[in-house]
């Protein structure tokens, strides 16, 4: 896999075999969107980083990274994915449920095992979240899940701006009601 924007473009990360990595056309279109939402220096959360591809292409695109990543032997390639760029990853292993922070997020990106319950994570995002933030939520077609009912169901001051569709992939964008 290639990096495919910013400074970093083109340099090459490597995913765990246990990993499914965001395609790199899903990837791009996701920074296309962030240009209409956030600006450059915005703070990005992966809340389940797995090889760390989509918090290095914020990094390129000059946003300031978090990443969440609860597989040791994933964040020790994060770390390695980052040396290739002379970076070091803000980076927390922990299951992102758990994770516990004062710092509030401009973007916060959901990528989990596609079988997770979206629900919790969907709630755990909220408290992470900037008043004027945005979250994003990928699943597969085939676990496809109902961000209207969730926010329903739970009471969430959330809207769903867009919903985009790549292939098996779906992007789905979360922001506050205002």
């Amino acid at each position: 896999m290639y990096l495919t924007g910013g400074q970093y473009k083109g340099s090459k990360i490597e995913a765990p075999k246990s990993a499914r990595p965001t395609l790199s056309k899903v990837r791009e279109s996701v920074f296309n969107i962030l240009m209409a939402y956030a600006q450059e220096n915005s703070s990005f959360l992966d809340m389940f980083a797995g090889s760390g591809i989509m918090g290095l292409e914020a990094l390129s695109r000059g946003y300031k990274v978090k990443e969440i990543e609860i597989n040791s032997k994933n964040a020790e390639l994060i770390k390695k994915n980052y040396a290739k760029i002379k970076q070091k990853p803000d980076l927390t292993v922990a299951n992102a449920l758990n994770y516990k922070t004062e710092t509030k997020f401009d973007i916060i990106y959901i990528d989990p095992p596609w079988q997770a319950d979206y629900s919790t994570i969907i709630i755990k995002a909220v408290e992470l979240l900037n008043k004027n933030g945005l979250i994003i939520i990928e699943y597969d077609s085939l676990n496809k899940i109902d961000t209207a009912k969730i926010i329903a169901e739970n009471n969430l001051p959330l809207k769903t701006p867009k919903i985009k569709k790549y292939g098996r992939v779906f992007l789905e964008l979360l922001t506050f009601v205002n």
